[in-house]
């Protein structure tokens, strides 16, 4: 890749004698020692997912847990440390072989030369935190680390649906709401690693409270949180729901599953889900261009039903842009885009595009 705000971060020390590249480095540079396996870390505002990936995209073992639930930065650290020593000894049971490198992708912005991790929202233990380096030190292999949806669509770009379409915007929903963006092959950043944020569109400028301390971001409406609180707000006039038999287990998930078996209180809920994602994808659309819009994360699990709302919403929102409506897809590699791709920042700062 060509600058610091459009690549994969810089590589963290490693006491392996490999060769230290940066972005912007010709990729003639770096090729002597060729990465094949890379452990990729997805660290949500929940749960996170850690997988052992080979360089052509197979995925050798997975493992996902709830993300760790501390203030603590040593514990966050030390949690997501050992699950990614379990894929490690897993891999170096079944393949001859080594993990050559970690990427680690975080709910929020890291800083241009890719030491710290400058603003986490939702998951405010890692700010400030040199995550590649500490990971770098246990392991003894070079980290690498941006943030979540550019992870996401970097797996999805050299991996999942995203293979052959060389402009792809990724909307990940999940605890928060993120994106990322590709052109001619290359996830985007920009320089202040914000491009691709569309849950901080504004969708409605009297909504809810972001934590970005805007109002009526994207974020503020379809988030884990504010589904939540929509779904349990609408309870009283909707006691027919099946969400009314257990209030305090409502989840995103839940409530795309009860949608999918026919509950009406659920669907309405998808159908504003989709209403609201539209709105920003017609923005997103108009200024990215892209061939395909690849949709994840949790809510995601509602299949055709949310894509079919999202559809019809950029259908009516979008009019001047030309884009097929039908060209808003799932995302190929589920759950594990984001994992996947922060495998691929190993693949990526080792030479040429995996």
């Amino acid at each position: 890749m060509t600058s610091r705000s459009t690549s994969p971060t810089t590589r963290s020390g490693t006491s392996r004698g490999r060769q230290e590249t940066y972005p912007g480095m010709p990729p003639e540079t770096c090729q002597d020692h060729r990465s094949r396996i890379a452990i990729g870390i997805d660290i949500g505002g929940t749960t996170f997912t850690v997988c052992a990936v080979e360089r052509d995209g197979v995925r050798i073992t997975d493992t996902t847990g709830p993300t760790p639930a501390t203030d603590d930065p040593d514990d966050m650290v030390a949690g997501l440390a050992a699950a990614a020593a379990h894929l490690v000894t897993a891999v170096a049971q079944t393949h001859a072989a080594p993990v050559d490198g970690i990427g680690i992708g975080v709910p929020g912005t890291v800083s241009a030369d890719g030491g710290t991790v400058v603003d986490c929202p939702n998951l405010t233990v890692l700010n400030g935190l040199a995550v590649p380096a500490l990971m770098s030190e246990r392991f003894g292999v070079p980290a690498f680390i941006n943030n979540d949806a550019y992870c996401a669509a970097l797996g999805e770009l050299r991996y999942g649906a995203g293979r052959g379409h060389p402009n792809v915007l990724v909307v990940t929903l999940g605890t928060g709401v993120g994106g990322g963006v590709a052109i001619d092959n290359r996830v985007l950043r920009g320089p202040r690693g914000i491009l691709g944020e569309i849950g901080h569109i504004i969708i409605d400028p009297d909504g809810p409270p972001c934590s970005c301390g805007a109002n009526g971001c994207l974020e503020a409406l379809v988030g884990k949180d504010a589904i939540i609180r929509r779904a349990c707000e609408g309870l009283r006039q909707n006691p027919q729901s099946r969400l009314a038999e257990a209030p305090d287990a409502i989840t995103p998930r839940l409530i795309a599953e009860l949608a999918a078996q026919g509950d009406e209180y659920c669907r309405q809920i998808v159908d504003w889900i989709g209403e609201c994602v539209g709105l920003a994808l017609a923005d997103a659309i108009v200024l990215c261009d892209p061939d395909v819009v690849l949709i994840g994360g949790g809510i995601a699990g509602a299949g055709e039903m949310l894509l079919e709302a999202i559809r019809h919403s950029v259908g009516r929102h979008s009019r001047i842009s030309g884009f097929d409506p039908s060209n808003v897809i799932a995302c190929g590699l589920g759950a594990g885009a984001g994992a996947v791709g922060a495998a691929a920042l190993v693949f990526e700062c080792d030479g040429a595009p995996a």
